[in-house]
């Protein structure tokens, strides 16, 4: 299945080889073949993004029918954004998991060469954080609402702007390949919590196939998030940080354990809202839905009486 996956990218590749040259000789790298690959599938993201956006927006409203009519008018937004999210779940996973099982670097080493696999799955990563993050920007409240408020937001932002700027800089100069390969590999949580949100929209908290799905989240999101974090601080602790320069070092002792650290407080917020549903049969995030709709609501309204004014 993957096989067949990566063959149906690798014929696309021509159709971007173009801009991604283009942008591979702007970015500031010593390896320009292995920017050019990270462009080609950054580009390829970013327009099947696109193209999954375009496609719930002109269909949604006929397949999913008066269940998406009585959603919220920012939920109706929000669905079609969300509908992306499932993409890095099946197309970083894709390059990711053999990134992972091939990898035949040292763990006593940041230095090592990164595979096709890995260049590739970064760049599918990249391209959907770019969308992702105009998405959060430009529909902050609604994001807002769906993600939980504010705080949130905050900590997805930070974790896609250093995503943006180190993966693709490590990479290409040959660094902590095993690392990120594990934080690409987590991609494949985006399903579960994806599918979630619908559920809860359409109510059917109560339904089996929402257990199912929450039962099969929570230990992989452990599996790939939590429990690989023992090996990656071995790693961080135990490697050979001479092949950094000073500048690099630095950068990597502060930003290495960010998505471990992240993904432990992701961690607890869900395992605590799955004890919260087991023990009360509500789901919180529904609970929490009209309270943060009417907050939003008097919001706006307190602006525009201010504007009035």
């Amino acid at each position: 299945m993957l096989e067949v996956l990566h063959d149906f990218f690798a014929r696309l590749e021509p159709h971007v080889a173009a801009p991604a040259r283009s942008l591979a000789a702007l970015y500031p790298a010593p390896a320009l073949r292995v920017s050019e690959l990270f462009f080609t599938y950054f580009i390829l993201s970013l327009c099947f993004c696109g193209v999954i956006f375009v496609a719930s927006r002109s269909c949604t409203s006929a397949f999913v029918g008066k269940s998406y009519a009585a959603l919220l008018p920012s939920d109706r937004r929000t669905w079609h954004t969300n509908m992306v999210t499932f993409w890095p779940a099946f197309a970083v996973t894709a390059f990711a998991l053999p990134a992972v099982r091939t990898f035949d670097g040292s763990l006593t080493s940041f230095s090592s060469q990164a595979s096709a696999y890995t260049i590739k799955a970064c760049g599918m990563s990249i391209g959907y954080m770019t969308w992702d993050l105009g998405v959060m920007l430009m529909n902050w409240s609604d994001q807002c609402l769906a993600y939980g408020g504010e705080g949130p937001m905050y900590l997805f932002i930070v974790h896609h702007i250093l995503s943006m700027i180190l993966w693709p800089y490590a990479l290409t100069r040959g660094l902590c390949a095993y690392h990120i390969n594990w934080f690409l590999i987590s991609e494949c949580t985006n399903f579960n919590m994806s599918l979630r949100w619908y559920m809860v929209k359409l109510n059917m908290t109560k339904s089996k196939v929402y257990l199912l799905n929450g039962l099969s989240w929570i230990p992989l999101f452990l599996g790939v998030r939590v429990l690989v974090i023992p090996s990656l601080f071995k790693s961080y602790w135990y490697s050979d940080w001479s092949v950094f320069t000073p500048e690099q070092v630095w950068i990597a002792r502060v930003t290495l354990p960010i998505p471990s650290l992240l993904n432990v407080y992701w961690a607890r917020q869900i395992v605590q809202g799955a004890v919260q549903f087991l023990v009360t049969g509500e789901d919180p995030e529904k609970k929490a839905a009209p309270v943060a709709a009417t907050k939003a609501v008097k919001k706006t309204v307190n602006n525009k009486s201010k504007k009035a004014k």
